[in-house]
């Protein structure tokens, strides 16, 4: 079904202020931060998006939707089930709810329902056919695999029946062929990012994980991605903004893109209506002005992205570039100071070190993860300012 037929006619309330302020952006993150904080997730998932058809389409009592999103689990999914809030709400958002419900009980009835919320569903309850597990053996190794029926996963200490794992719990200890144990558990992100296949180096997870602090990304962010890889990265951000933000990914190899495409949609289960690829460099690209709150660089040399970048932000945007190499970093740096465009530049490097704790023996382990690149941050001033030896004029 079409994002343009999903969509709901609100209409905002009279007296309400003008959208599109600095402080209703603030409320609108907050909103949907909430929204994406709930505990069940059918609540979850059809509160985010009635959230973002209200922002889509220039809803403004903004004060009335922050009661809304006040509102206990239980009292939200009383309301889901039977279509309507309580009278205290305004008549404006009960007519646009009980709309909203109505059509959202046409698509779940629908053959067809939407594929990223089956795939939100699917992450509870009993291990099904067709997902991906995570296999742990008694000295910590990772196996990730796909449950299919009929099949066995076989591995160095023997086979276990796929059979003999769907229908079980997540936690469950299952004894291999030869007698060694495995646990199964549904995989992370990370556990995905870290085992899936590849043709470029991904962003190790311990640096995605900053980025998006760093980065400060939301539900509801438009963010712009150059360099998208394997994918890794991308899917880190999709995650964060979810169904109501924006990816825009420009890379210039298509067989990256191919094999990034793939990543996805094996770790979501479909294709995000929300990603958006161009096979183009985007030195190149033409993008409207101000249009994305977030850009986020992976290149070899990231100067050649940054002018793009830097028009495509809004002011209070936040740029995040990642470089393996110390040259890099240094005229990354260099260009956004001599660009009297940024101010509160940071540069980071994140190292690793796991530790072992077995009885007396508390020590830090014999490897670590030590260097895989550096990250550059910096916050988008706005036009007419300047930034000299960060003092802000």
């Amino acid at each position: 079904m079409k994002d343009q037929e999903r969509r709901l006619t609100l209409e905002p309330t009279e007296g309400s202020s003008p959208v599109g302020t600095a402080d209703e952006a603030v409320v609108w993150k907050e909103l949907l931060y909430e929204a994406g904080r709930r505990s069940r997730v059918e609540v979850e998932i059809f509160l985010t998006a009635f959230l973002g058809a209200c922002q889509a389409q220039g809803w403004s009592d903004l004060t009335a939707l922050r009661r809304l999103v006040g509102l206990e689990d239980p009292d939200l999914y009383r309301a889901i089930l039977t279509g309507n809030l309580p009278e205290s709400f305004p008549e404006a958002l009960r007519t646009a709810w009980s709309a909203f419900v109505r059509r959202w009980s046409a698509r779940r009835d629908d053959p067809t329902p939407s594929a990223s919320d089956l795939a939100a569903l699917q992450r509870t309850g009993p291990l099904q056919a067709g997902e991906w597990v995570l296999l742990i053996d008694a000295k910590g190794r990772h196996y990730l695999t796909r449950l299919e029926p009929g099949q066995n996963f076989t591995f160095h200490l023997g086979s276990v029946p796929m059979d003999a794992i769907i229908g079980q719990t997540e936690g469950t200890a299952l004894r291999s062929s030869k007698g060694h144990v495995l646990l199964v558990f549904r995989p992370t992100l990370r556990d995905y990012l870290l085992h899936m296949p590849r043709h470029a180096q991904v962003v190790y997870p311990k640096d995605s994980a900053i980025m998006a602090m760093w980065g400060d990304l939301y539900p509801g962010a438009r963010v712009l991605e150059s360099g998208l890889g394997s994918g890794a990265l991308a899917m880190v951000i999709l995650r964060a903004i979810g169904p109501t933000g924006r990816l825009v990914s420009y890379e210039i190899r298509a067989d990256f893109i191919r094999r990034a495409v793939r990543n996805i949609e094996r770790w979501l289960g479909y294709i995000p209506e929300n990603h958006e690829i161009h096979n183009e460099d985007i030195a190149r690209a033409q993008v409207e002005p101000g249009s994305f709150d977030r850009a986020f660089l992976d290149l070899p040399t990231p100067t050649d992205g940054l002018p793009v970048a830097t028009g495509a932000l809004r002011p209070g945007g936040i740029l995040v570039s990642i470089s393996p190499t110390v040259p890099q970093v240094q005229e990354t740096v260099e260009w956004l100071r001599a660009s009297n465009l940024y101010g509160s530049i940071e540069v980071l490097e994140v190292l690793v070190r796991p530790w072992n704790v077995k009885g007396h023996s508390v020590r830090p382990a014999h490897f670590m993860v030590a260097h895989t690149a550096f990250i550059v941050v910096a916050r988008r001033l706005r036009p007419g300012q300047s930034f000299v030896d960060d003092v802000y004029i």
